[in-house]
């Protein structure tokens, strides 16, 4: 954990939410990274008000995909990506107009449960790897934590951002072989010369999210991806 330890007396699941914020914040910025104690403090907030691990990890993956479209440097402190989260946070709370879900929309409860079931199923074949498989069992518990009466249209936005930072992170965890094979994978399917580098750069990082979910076994994070 970061430079401000939690309290002795945090559960298992407190303790796991730190640590996958943590780790998923390391894995994007690329590097070896502790939260300071302003950080711990604000994650510390989001635990005790009940933000989900969901909501937290999409919004971190906003806002590094912003920094890496602007060819800024990441983000050196989690109180950068606060309003990200809170907007995530705020979507997924967000109750549907006249406080009921409409008849013609299916609930999202088992559809979660069939990605984050999918996820699992992944991590299986990836036990041995132990990066791997704690960034695996993260998401899904990130996944069995959003709240399955939200809004469709906040689901399907925070499962897309959710899986950005997915992708990140376990693409980093991959041990070096495999994470150059995916990489030569992204890069064999690179567009032809003549575009530009902003479109070039999508292209290459489409691709490298297929390709890891090609080499995880991975679903696309959609409510109906089944």
């Amino acid at each position: 954990m970061g430079a401000q330890p939690p309290d002795a007396l945090a559960s298992d699941e407190e303790l796991h939410f730190y640590r996958a914020v943590e780790d998923a914040f390391a894995a994007l910025r690329g590097t070896i990274f502790v939260f300071n104690p302003r950080d711990f403090a604000l994650l510390q907030g989001w635990w005790r008000s009940g933000v989900p691990l969901g909501a937290v990890m999409a919004g971190l993956g906003e806002v590094f995909e912003r920094a890496r479209q602007r060819d800024a440097d990441p983000p050196s402190s989690l109180t950068y990506c606060r309003h990200a989260v809170h907007r995530h946070a705020k979507r997924l709370a967000a109750a549907h107009v006249g406080g009921e879900m409409p008849g013609a929309v299916r609930p999202a409860g088992p559809a979660l449960a069939a990605l984050a079931a999918a996820v699992r199923d992944a991590r299986a074949a990836w036990d041995a790897q132990q990066a791997v498989a704690c960034a695996l069992e993260s998401l899904a518990q990130a996944i069995e934590g959003l709240p399955a009466d939200a809004p469709p249209a906040a689901l399907e936005a925070t499962l897309e951002q959710l899986e950005g930072a997915a992708l990140e992170a376990l693409l980093a965890a991959l041990p070096p072989g495999e994470r150059e094979a995916v990489q030569r994978a992204a890069g064999a399917g690179a567009p032809e010369a003549g575009v530009s580098a902003e479109v070039a750069e999508r292209s290459r990082r489409a691709l490298q999210a297929r390709a890891v979910r090609e080499r995880l076994g991975l679903p696309r994070l959609e409510l109906d991806h089944g």
